[in-house]
């Protein structure tokens, strides 16, 4: 495969990941998608942030089924075959019985490699589809985290920013910011507020090394 193809296929499958997690995310809390668009390379970045942790569990996964299947499973069943000649002729028949054991021409070679490409490209499909829900429930998910830990009153400093609206500084629960905007949740209005991502904010840094330092504490 080409390599342009690829990291054309690459970026396109990234980008629409990052989005359907985004829309997700932004659905649950009543956010303008176009007031919280993002730029290209944040939606690309993003995509790659929420997609390696599933990835990676699934290469595991992978292994793992091949290791068993390489050193435990193919060698029993060669060693299983090999013990008789009557098993392999149960073996034989079997095949026989669901490839048959005619010489199919060229042009039923050639359907049937047909049929095998579209069965691929199916089922790639349908896992590409199943993907974009998965992280479109994945973005549902943190919004309701979001949204719970307002109702409860959990407010953590990282969490609260302090923006001046109208003239009026005020502390919100942050959101999230796209290209040009940024939202945050008013804790005893609950009113969503949108303000210039260039204007900025501030919120409180806390750590605790830095904290016991300072009172004296070992």
């Amino acid at each position: 495969m080409d390599s342009a193809v690829f990291l054309a296929g690459f970026t396109a499958v990234l980008y629409t990941w990052s989005t359907a997690y985004y829309n997700g995310f932004l659905g649950v809390l009543h956010l303008d998608a176009d007031m919280m668009e993002r730029s290209f390379h944040q939606v690309i970045y993003s995509g790659l942030l929420i997609s390696f942790a599933p990835a990676l569990l699934i290469l595991i996964l992978l292994a793992f089924l091949l290791y068993f299947y390489s050193h435990a499973l193919l060698p029993s069943y060669i060693d299983w075959v090999r013990k008789s000649i009557r098993t392999k002729r149960k073996i034989v028949k079997f095949r026989r019985f669901w490839f048959g054991k005619r010489n199919s021409p060229p042009v039923e070679l050639r359907a049937k490699a047909l049929f095998t490409t579209v069965a691929i490209l199916a089922n790639f499909g349908v896992l590409y589809v199943a993907s974009l829900i998965y992280f479109e429930h994945e973005g549902k998910e943190k919004a309701t985290q979001v949204v719970e830990a307002h109702l409860h009153g959990e407010s953590k400093p990282t969490q609260m920013v302090r923006v001046k609206i109208s003239k009026e500084d005020k502390t919100l629960r942050f959101l999230g910011c796209g290209t040009r905007n940024c939202a945050g949740l008013e804790e005893k209005t609950n009113l969503i507020f949108y303000y210039a991502s260039s204007q900025g904010y501030s919120y409180l840094h806390r750590e605790s090394n830095v904290t016991s330092q300072a009172r004296g504490t070992p």
